[in-house]
């Protein structure tokens, strides 16, 4: 193997295969990156037996070979070198890669590459074609839904939802819930479980709008996600996913319709009130107004109030303002539309202008029996 590669080129990709490689693993193999270097190019592949890459970059290839090298290692080296070309050479002797640039060299070591896994053959005749924007979109409204429990695997996932009206994304633990669809993507009647580390990994990938292909494998056990000369692999997760829609609560007797950024203000700035990992804030909807209440034993109390429109009935909820908090930094629209029937109800959350049956959140509320008793005033 001998090439010549740009330094900030091999910089960039080296940086998303330190993401998927992990620090420690069972198989040192893993905690390689595979360097295949062919005709024009080098493909770089890296995977932690769930999750892996593959990136293809151009390169003046004078002779092809295979290399296995540290990942960690030779990312963070990469990045300290100057803006300049890269020459990466294989020593059949020592099997060490010497890497010169500039005025820098090394001799890194390297594995057998015949140890390093195969990823399973993709089923291209079941692809998806859709735009990456709406794709990354859709992740980001929902992904951060997941379940961090990881006893629960179903609900550590998030759901790709495929059928003729469209693909349908989404997420859901014990409190909270998010749904986006993008229904112009549509295709053959089937459900992927996609981990939600994976589905993240998927929406960062994304960051540009280019067009993307979703690829299952023959035997639907795993998915790939290609855009330009990136692949990024999956395992998907046994199991089905809980009926969503059924949780979803289809009247209201409160509605509130707030403008995003301020809201967003008022939740961070209750959020340092409360005690526990909940910090609860109360939400008293009146005729033009929403007050916010936190209290805190130890620290002390807060109030705030925004401008809003009220429909229906003034009320009143206590919701969680960590899972709150959540919700705005995934929403991008300027206003939310809030609804809710009592305190004991899930709160239904939407972007203004939104159809019913497009992109919404769900908050469960807590019981907070000393909020739930204080005056609208501090």
């Amino acid at each position: 193997m001998d090439l010549t590669i740009d330094q900030s080129t091999l910089g960039r990709a080296l940086r998303l295969v330190a993401r998927i490689t992990p620090a420690k693993a069972a198989l040192p193999i893993l905690q390689m990156v595979l360097l295949e270097a062919e005709p024009s190019r080098l493909r770089l592949t890296a995977a932690d037996g769930e999750l892996g890459v593959t990136i293809t970059l151009a390169a003046d290839v004078a002779a092809a070979g295979r290399a296995a090298i540290p990942a960690r290692l030779l990312s963070e080296y990469v990045s300290q070198l100057p803006a300049e070309p890269l020459r990466l050479t294989l020593d059949s002797g020592t099997q060490r890669v010497r890497a010169v640039c500039d005025r820098f060299q090394a001799a890194l070591a390297t594995a057998d590459p015949e140890d390093f896994p195969v990823f399973p053959a993709a089923d291209d005749a079941q692809a998806l074609e859709l735009d990456g924007q709406r794709l990354q979109d859709a992740i980001t409204r929902v992904a951060f839904a997941a379940s961090r429990d990881q006893s629960r695997p179903v609900l550590s996932c998030v759901l790709f939802d495929l059928g003729p009206e469209g693909l349908s994304l989404a997420a859901a633990d014990s409190f909270r819930l998010a749904r986006s669809r993008v229904p112009e993507a549509v295709g053959a009647t089937r459900q992927l479980l996609v981990p939600a580390r994976a589905a993240v990994e998927f929406g960062r990938l994304l960051d540009g709008g280019e067009a993307a292909r979703l690829v299952p494998t023959p035997d639907g056990r795993g998915l790939y996600l290609r855009v330009k000369e990136t692949t990024l692999f999956t395992q998907l997760m046994d199991g089905r996913f809980p009926d969503i829609e059924r949780v979803i609560p289809q009247e209201w007797t409160t509605r509130v319709t707030i403008e995003t950024t301020a809201f967003r203000q008022a939740v961070r700035v209750a959020s340092l009130f409360g005690a526990g990992e909940a910090r609860p804030v109360r939400l008293d909807a009146e005729a033009g107004r929403l007050h916010l209440h936190a209290r805190g034993d130890d620290v002390g109390d807060a109030h705030s109030e925004i401008a809003v429109r009220v429909e229906g009935e003034p009320g009143a909820v206590v919701l969680n303002t960590r899972l709150l908090a959540d919700l705005l930094d995934a929403a991008s629209g300027p206003h939310l539309d809030m609804a809710w029937t009592s305190p004991q109800a899930p709160v239904v959350v939407r972007q203004t202008g939104q159809p019913e049956a497009g992109d919404l959140w769900v908050i469960m509320p807590l019981y907070d029996a000393a909020l739930m008793q204080r005056q609208t005033q501090v």
